[in-house]
């Protein structure tokens, strides 16, 4: 198992906390832990083709694998005046 840390900005907060441990299978990718919290909370959906990834603080796509203690951060994006 791989363990990496999720973090959650803006309005995922809300919905998961600021911050998760989570447990996955080795070589799993960023879309896949998407697609796990996902099936945690249908809020998630309608923002996933917006969401920004990063990991360990690099801009990655959802093809990213994933290792052991990386951090991923999702975040919708920003906007303002």
């Amino acid at each position: 198992m791989t363990r990496i840390k999720v973090l959650f900005f803006a309005e995922l907060g809300e919905i998961f906390g600021r911050a998760r441990f989570i447990d996955i299978k080795e070589g799993s990718t960023v879309g896949e832990v998407v697609d796990l919290l996902a099936a945690e909370s249908d809020r998630l959906y309608p923002k996933e083709p917006a969401l920004i990834y990063a990991v360990n603080a690099n801009l990655e796509t959802r093809e990213k694998k994933l290792k052991d203690r990386d951090e991923l951060a999702l975040m919708t994006p920003m906007s303002g005046g």
